[in-house]
């Protein structure tokens, strides 16, 4: 499988990254929305970790250019700091296929 890894902290990018790493994943990486967009235009991912408050352009936006995007249907996880209740709930209704709350464990991902 190829993830995209999608968000502004380089330290969150890389320890997602590690975590697929282990489990036999290939990753690429983006700092921002506008980054991820321009990465599934050139190229095919079987999963995307998307977060959601990101300078640029936010997961929110970013997905929703992904959806222009001609035959786009790669499923994108939120991930985002929003633990609020009823969050997931708003998050799959905007068209994210699931949610993932910061902090998270390495069994989330």
């Amino acid at each position: 499988m190829r993830l995209l890894i999608v968000d502004d902290e380089e330290l969150i990018r890389n320890l997602i990254k590690d975590y697929c790493t282990i489990e036999g994943y290939t990753c690429d990486l983006a700092s921002s929305g506008l980054e991820a967009v321009d990465l599934c235009e050139k190229n095919d991912y079987d999963l995307i970790i998307m977060d959601i408050m990101m300078p640029i352009m936010s997961g929110e936006t970013a997905l929703e250019e992904l959806k222009k995007i001609e035959g786009f249907n790669t499923p994108v996880i939120a991930l985002t700091a929003d633990a609020v209740s009823g969050a997931r709930e708003k998050y799959i209704k905007e068209g994210f296929k699931d949610y993932i709350a910061k902090p998270f464990s390495k069994g989330q991902i």
